[in-house]
């Protein structure tokens, strides 16, 4: 397991946090399992500064989350899938998962499941032990760092799970059996409550050697997008947040798209929360540029060492989605790449392999160690979200002045009431913009579950795209897909271990 902040001048030594986090705070993947740990919470929250250990044990666990989350949420949109030169048998877990054929005992399903509640409980335990802060300030801001983290996981894990477990206590034993899934509605209580303890309790921004931590910016943010989300959706409390955001905070766009995920350049005004990387071969490194590049790749990728695992692969659709001139493509993804032949040019071989490059670095010296962050969220996602709330709350020119400031900045002219006469036209246009200002950052499908339009832009990405209608290859064909395949299924372990719990209609 991996830390999430790159120290710079801190006296906390990186290889202690991570033996503290292995050692002192790892959880079984299931919550009725009691902890494995030669100290406990009593002989280990002695003081502030274990607990500050604490805290940082939680932002390391969103690693192992972000490492799954890419399966169950880009690949299952129009964005990606899996290699398409793969057999069915030879990628099994991702396959299920890309076609919406996923089953209930589905390993990468299970993972991520598993790695979020994982992180809710180490945010548990830090909330449960507050009281040896002796600072009434740091005690606050871990309390908000804590219930950050704790209500983001809740909210992607109720977006695709439906209902789900509130966790929001130490669970110990036979006490995880008590638990049950809760209504949807009672969960976006819960993670409206703690983002607002969050904007409460954490600064507007902390110094650059604490890059990295939540921020009451970021709580804001999610807020905002929880409203947009939740059954009530309610547009006025979701402006009021991001507006703050944007008149209230130092967070802007930065001028040059590439920049945003150049490693030498990732304490920007535009990054509002994520998850931090290092390279050094301290178990601090990113995954990403291995895992999505293409397989057989080795030396011919930029800022990739060794061979690609070929997963994550943008789809044709994907590619063929930017308009001309839009340079956020060259900055996100390829559409083919070169092998040098030692005989010289001429022998060159170019292959027609697509691939994700967004969070590969401009040099590489080992593999899975990769030092581009991974935003969460960041400036451009408070202004589209703004425009979305604004076109149903103030209308559409008040919706285009936000859409268009992201648009700009791609090198693209910015739309015109003419070219979205409605409210229709507009989100259209809106569902294009975040697609691409997004791509491959885990947005593409929470964004079609807002909005309703997953099922009809999915199918439609299986009836057309070629890896899934290719003669020569029936049985990779996919969809049409029902409502109920919207929803992943609880992983089979944790209903086989916990009794109360239900699994989803139609697994």
């Amino acid at each position: 397991m991996k830390h999430i902040f790159k120290f710079r001048n801190r006296n906390i030594n990186l290889k202690i946090c991570v033996l503290f986090t292995i050692t002192l705070f790892t959880l079984s993947c299931d919550l009725d399992e009691e902890v494995i740990s030669f100290r406990t919470d009593s002989n280990f929250y002695a003081n502030q500064d274990e607990l500050n250990r604490g805290v940082i044990a939680t932002y390391s666990g969103l690693y192992e989350v972000l490492e799954a989350e890419w399966s169950v949420t880009e690949q299952r949109s129009d964005n990606t899938f899996t290699d398409p030169d793969a057999s069915p048998e030879s990628n099994f877990q991702n396959f299920t998962l890309d076609r919406y054929q996923v089953e209930t005992n589905n390993t990468l399903n299970q993972e991520y499941y598993a790695a979020s509640y994982k992180a809710i409980a180490l945010a548990n335990r830090v909330i449960a032990n507050l009281d040896v802060a002796e600072d009434e300030s740091l005690r606050n801001q871990y309390e908000g760092e804590a219930k950050f983290i704790r209500a983001l996981l809740h909210f992607n894990l109720t977006r695709l799970y439906g209902s789900i477990i509130i966790s929001d206590q130490i669970v110990i034993g036979e006490e995880g059996l008590l638990l049950a899934r809760q209504a949807q509605t009672e969960v976006y209580d819960f993670i409206i409550q703690d983002l607002l303890d969050a904007v409460a309790f954490l600064p507007d921004s902390y110094d650059e050697s604490e890059f990295g931590r939540a921020t009451s910016i970021a709580a804001r943010t999610i807020l905002g997008k929880v409203y947009l989300t939740s059954p009530e959706r309610d547009l006025e409390a979701a402006i009021t947040q991001l507006e703050y955001v944007r008149d209230q905070s130092d967070r802007d766009l930065v001028n040059n798209y590439d920049l945003l995920f150049d490693e030498n350049n990732e304490i920007n005004e535009e990054v509002i929360f994520s998850v931090r990387y290092e390279t050094g071969l301290i178990g601090l490194g990113s995954i990403f540029p291995n895992l999505f590049a293409p397989v057989r790749s080795t030396g011919s990728i930029l800022g990739v060492f060794g061979d690609g695992d070929g997963r994550n692969i943008p789809s044709e659709d994907m590619s063929n989605a930017y308009e001309v001139g839009d340079v956020r493509k060259a900055s996100s993804m390829a559409d083919g790449f070169t092998i040098e032949n030692d005989d010289g040019p001429e022998d060159d071989e170019f292959r027609l392999d697509k691939y994700v490059l967004k969070y590969n670095p401009t040099s590489a010296s080992a593999v899975e160690d990769g030092p581009v962050d991974f935003p969460v969220t960041r400036y451009a996602d408070v202004l589209l979200m703004l425009s979305e709330a604004y076109v149903d709350a103030r209308g559409i020119s008040e919706a285009l002045t936000e859409f268009n400031k992201v648009r700009v900045r791609a090198d693209l002219e910015p739309l015109t009431e003419a070219d979205t006469p409605s409210s229709f036209a507009f989100r259209l246009a809106l569902e294009q913009e975040r697609r691409v200002e997004f791509a491959f950052e885990n947005h593409r499908l929470f964004d079609l579950l807002r909005t309703g339009r997953t099922l009809a832009v999915l199918n439609a990405h299986f009836n057309t795209e070629f890896a899934y209608n290719d003669p020569d290859n029936p049985d990779r064909g996919a969809g049409p897909i029902a409502n109920f395949q919207l929803l992943l299924p609880i992983p089979q372990r944790e209903i086989d271990n916990n009794p109360n719990l239900a699994q989803n209609i139609g697994y």
